[in-house]
């Protein structure tokens, strides 16, 4: 039977500023490894508030090693539910995540996964970069690649690409004092849903500092819900 599905709070705008800058006169605990230099981690109200910094290298180890217990558990689950859900076991998507995923992987981002993977590793974590590039692509693979390859090869679709999201943006004559506002109402299952409480604060070696809230382990929101440090706000439906 179909797991169901659980409707996550939204998350707004605001709640976003509150927690990234609320906490201005905190002062983490900062690591003697220049790798985790700046980084910190917080938790409040079942929130997970991860701040990482630096080069892709940097930020990936950093998020590694903030987050290994929940990146670890979320591999430990991810993969019994997708064999349940596709059919294919893990050993399937590792193999998708090399053959076709890597090569279309910008340079950036795969310094940033095989960082996480080195934090991983040095919290105890046994993952390795098929691992955690299938774990990145645990919305594309299952959903929308493994029905596209069962449709090459005949067979009805096991899966398909879900429903999962509501979204608002509303601004100028439609806002009582013209400003934006924006919320996002996540739809997905209880195995990846329960675990999607991580907000992190990106601030890149270039580029702009990124808010958003994601899985762990996954370098992207997935829920696609963020801003940047030059206002730019994103959210779908």
């Amino acid at each position: 039977m179909k797991l169901k599905t659980l409707a996550l709070l939204s998350v707004s705008v605001g709640f976003l500023f509150v927690t990234a800058f609320r906490f201005v006169q905190w002062k983490p605990t900062i690591s003697e490894d220049d790798r985790m230099k700046g980084s910190y981690r917080f938790e409040r109200n079942g929130w997970i508030y991860v701040h990482l910094e630096g080069s892709p290298e940097q930020i990936g180890y950093q998020h590694g090693k903030l987050l290994a217990k929940e990146t670890e558990d979320l591999l430990r689950v991810i993969k019994p539910f997708l064999h349940h859900e596709t059919k294919r076991d893990w050993e399937f998507y590792r193999k998708a995540s090399q053959e076709i995923m890597w090569s279309r992987i910008d340079s950036e981002y795969q310094r940033e996964i095989d960082g996480i993977v080195k934090g991983l590793n040095d919290s105890g974590v046994k993952a390795d970069r098929w691992d955690i590039v299938a774990l990145n692509a645990v919305e594309e693979l299952p959903y929308y690649y493994v029905p596209w390859l069962e449709k090459q090869q005949g067979r009805i679709p096991t899966t398909h690409a879900p429903g999962n999201c509501s979204a608002i943006v509303a601004t100028g004559s439609y806002t009582k004092d013209h400003r934006i506002v924006m919320g996002h109402n996540t739809w997905t299952d209880y195995v990846k849903g329960s675990r999607w409480n991580i907000v992190f604060d990106i601030k890149p070696q270039k580029g702009y500092r990124i808010l958003m809230d994601g899985l762990p382990g996954v370098i992207v929101s997935d829920d696609d819900f963020g801003i940047n440090s030059a206002g730019i706000m994103i959210t779908e439906t």
